[in-house]
């Protein structure tokens, strides 16, 4: 009896060992659900760093398990989003919002239940918020970099007479293309740039600045009033980001500019690397651009999601550190891509 009750007892654990191991095993199993709530998925730069993380997590099917939204622009329906992300018990939030302004509200809402979340690419109008909350932080990128990366372009470009003094009045007369009026990284690219060529000992002329919210249709509108009105006065025109240079490139072409004749050239540059301006370089439509890298924005997201989901450090396995910020992780843009030149600029 003695012997079978043994035998009995050791059954029991063998079995309750198992019986952990398997319920263990299938929590370990069970991906991240991560909800992506973007401003505007049909944003170009949006739409690269959406499809990496797609990528990420097509070959990561046991680890995560990303949830996309778009806002479409509409802080509103934003906010609506994320009460079903937290309707849904998701484990963490990747937050690209729509309004800068609005980020303390969301934080709190947030932190009432528990849930991590990550902006990236727009950056809140204060940090304060997020450095409130243990669980939150921002990625993004040093704005000021791809402006002053913008005006080392612009230098090069005068230096191997591509920009030529069309009104010979030896000032760089140039419109500048912004993002949004509020939006500190639009405000710190366009404060750089034209910092970096006058540190360079180049007198500048402001034409115009224009206000597009990024996007490439707006941007095509004002270029075709201002040349109109300035014409062969405009020697360069500067762009937050690549779409609203498409447009200008295309409104150029309307009027007979940046089609091939170098004589009737005016010099277009931007900002993130896409593949429609990379193929529009190459043409010899455009200028250049500063390489913002997609791919590596969603693979240090998805870490970081990791991380922040599992209840690690943030940062932990990472190659990042935070900013002066302490919230703030930078990813730096990978120098930029300029006509005439098969090569990377760095």
């Amino acid at each position: 009896m003695k012997k079978i009750s043994l035998f009995s007892i050791i059954t029991i654990m063998i079995m309750n060992i198992l019986s952990f191991n398997a319920s263990a095993n299938t929590i370990n199993i069970n991906p991240v659900r991560a909800g992506v709530l973007l401003y505007k998925a049909d944003d170009y730069y949006i739409s690269e760093v959406k499809n990496y993380l797609l990528k990420i997590e097509n070959e990561n099917k046991e680890k995560i398990d990303f949830i996309f939204f778009d806002a479409n622009g509409n802080q509103e329906l934003q906010n609506k989003q994320i009460d079903e992300l937290i309707d849904m018990k998701v484990d963490l939030i990747l937050l690209n919002i729509v309004d800068i302004n609005q980020s303390d509200p969301i934080i709190n809402k947030i932190r009432e239940n528990n849930i991590p979340v990550i902006f990236f690419n727009r950056e809140p109008s204060s940090l304060n918020g997020i450095k409130s909350y243990s669980k939150s932080l921002y990625i993004g990128t040093e704005a000021c970099d791809s402006g002053k990366i913008q005006g080392e372009m612009i230098i090069n470009e005068l230096k191997s007479s591509n920009i030529k003094d069309r009104n010979g009045n030896g000032t760089l007369d140039y419109v500048l293309l912004q993002g949004e009026k509020d939006n500190i990284e639009a405000q710190l690219r366009s404060e750089c740039v034209i910092k970096t060529i006058n540190e360079n000992g180049i007198k500048t002329n402001e034409i115009a600045t224009e206000y597009c919210n990024w996007q490439q249709e707006c941007a095509k509108n004002k270029i075709e009033s201002l040349l109109s009105r300035y014409g062969d006065n405009i020697e360069v025109i500067i762009s937050n980001n690549d779409d609203m240079a498409i447009g200008a490139v295309l409104a150029l072409q309307e009027k007979g500019y940046n089609t091939g004749d170098p004589n009737k050239f005016i010099s277009v540059v931007g900002v993130d690397g896409t593949e429609e301006v990379r193929e529009m370089i190459k043409k010899g439509f455009m200028t250049g651009t500063v390489l913002q890298d997609a791919e590596e924005k969603a693979k240090v997201l998805y870490r970081i999601a990791l991380n922040l989901a599992q209840g690690k450090e943030a940062l932990q396995d990472t190659d990042y550190e935070f900013d002066v910020t302490g919230v703030g992780v930078r990813i730096p843009y990978n120098g930029y891509i300029i006509r005439n030149s098969p090569n990377l600029e760095i």
